[in-house]
């Protein structure tokens, strides 16, 4: 009897081993006929964690950690693929917004500031690191910097200089907010640890990491993905100086609230 394909502990250093990590726990359930036995190919995976994957996995949900095709999407999520360094590139997923072709071929800035354009006649502001959600500066000098990365679930955006490694957020304010068109409910730009995957802001209320589109002028198309295959475009307005607010239907919103509809941008540093 042949001997069983080995599997190696897994440390969380870079894609390339995440990748050689799933492949290896596929390879492992196809040989034991285990191939469509999601329970046991996390049990078994969860053996072969270790360094900074270990505390990683341990703090995931327990569904997650319970199933392996939750378990590989949140692999895939926290160490994902990153552009090639001769290919500068930004891969846009697709997100319906009117009067945007989304279709534009883009070649954005790979890193940058986020900075927030109310029209002509009106200033710029620039979203600031969060404390516990990401409000708004005129100070270029005091706003938080971002990197784009490519995954499998859309174009991420990771913040730069920060004391833990983390992605922006989008968190609505409602514990069971209305994420439609028709809907004036909204949502706030936080930070999300991708270690525990928790937010900056403590409101127990739904979250997930921000997914957009870049387009070739560089400006930044958020979206709200409602499951695996819709998502929703979500449209910028700023209260006064200082916020920034998310919604799903801009007009909808514009009726109850009076704030000033934005486009969101990033802005080349160097």
């Amino acid at each position: 009897m042949s001997s069983p394909p080995p599997v190696e502990l897994f440390k969380g250093t870079n894609w390339e081993e995440c990748h050689k990590f799933i492949l290896a726990i596929r390879t492992r359930a196809l040989w034991e006929g285990k191939q469509r036995d999601s329970a046991w190919m996390a049990d078994f995976a969860a053996t072969c964690f270790w360094h900074k994957a270990l505390p990683w996995h341990s703090r995931l949900p327990e569904d997650v950690r319970q199933d392996w095709s939750k378990l590989e999407i949140a692999l895939f999520d926290r160490w994902p693929l990153l552009e090639d360094e001769d290919d500068s590139r930004v891969k846009p997923i697709a997100a319906a917004a009117p009067s945007l072709n989304l279709n534009i071929k883009s070649d954005p800035p790979l890193q940058g500031v986020l900075k927030l354009v109310l029209g002509d006649s009106n200033p710029s502001y620039y979203l600031k690191p969060p404390g516990p959600v990401c409000d708004l500066t005129s100070d270029r000098n005091e706003a938080l910097r971002v990197r784009c990365n490519s995954s499998p679930s859309g174009t991420l955006l990771e913040q730069i200089d920060h004391q833990y490694h983390s992605w922006l957020a989008v968190q609505w304010s409602l514990c069971e907010p209305v994420v439609d068109k028709g809907s004036y409910h909204h949502a706030r730009v936080t930070s999300m640890d991708s270690e525990t995957m928790k937010s900056s802001w403590s409101t127990k209320s739904p979250l997930q990491r921000i997914t957009c589109t870049i387009l070739a002028n560089g400006e930044v198309i958020p979206v709200w993905k409602k499951d695996d295959t819709s998502q929703i475009t979500l449209f910028p307005f700023v209260a006064g100086t200082s916020y920034l607010y998310l919604t799903a239907d801009a007009e909808a919103y514009a009726q109850h609230y009076d704030e000033k509809r934005a486009k969101l941008f990033i802005e080349a540093t160097d």
